[in-house]
């Protein structure tokens, strides 16, 4: 099954729909004190008692999260609260380069990182013109290979994260 079919099929229902009518468009945990910022919206014939509610277990999922890792699977029901920090097309974009990794370098051992990475056009910056010189084509194979390797990284963390049920995570 593919990332995009589990999502459609489990991941979705599981992560990726709000139970409440607030809609929780930012989260933030400052770094150095105890206060949470949260910014809710909610439609005009939702009655202040519902919001209250609703937002008391937003509270609820927070205090969940932060009591333990501060993950996803940990408190699932918050879900909405994180799309913009980690959505399908990055998980799926992560993905699909460990697996073009593996397939390239399974027939090709000899391939180096930035050939894969020019490739998919994965740094626009780190892409070779033919008019550069020498020592700018080096500078930007070196980076387009770091674009790559953090990919890979991040790839297989999410994936070794989610086998040991940690989700999302890299």
């Amino acid at each position: 099954m593919t990332l995009k079919e589990w999502w459609l099929t489990k991941g979705h229902e599981t992560f990726g729909e709000s139970i409440t009518t607030l809609q929780v468009t930012l989260y933030v945990k400052r770094k150095n004190s105890d206060a949470l910022e949260i910014t809710v919206d909610a439609m005009q014939q939702v009655s202040s008692q519902l919001a209250g509610k609703e937002f008391g277990f937003w509270l609820d999922q927070i205090c969940l999260l932060n009591s333990r890792q501060g993950l996803l699977s940990d408190a699932p029901l918050s879900w909405p609260i994180y799309r913009s920090r980690i959505a399908l097309e990055a998980m799926s974009q992560l993905l699909s380069i460990m697996e073009i990794h593996e397939l390239i370098i399974r027939n090709a051992p000899q391939t180096c990182l930035w050939q894969i990475g020019e490739q998919l056009k994965l740094n626009s910056k780190a892409m070779t013109k033919g008019d550069d010189y020498p020592s700018v084509i080096a500078d930007k194979h070196k980076a387009m290979g770091q674009t790559v390797s953090s990919y890979l990284k991040k790839g297989r963390c999410l994936v070794d994260n989610a086998a040991n049920g940690l989700f999302p995570k890299y």
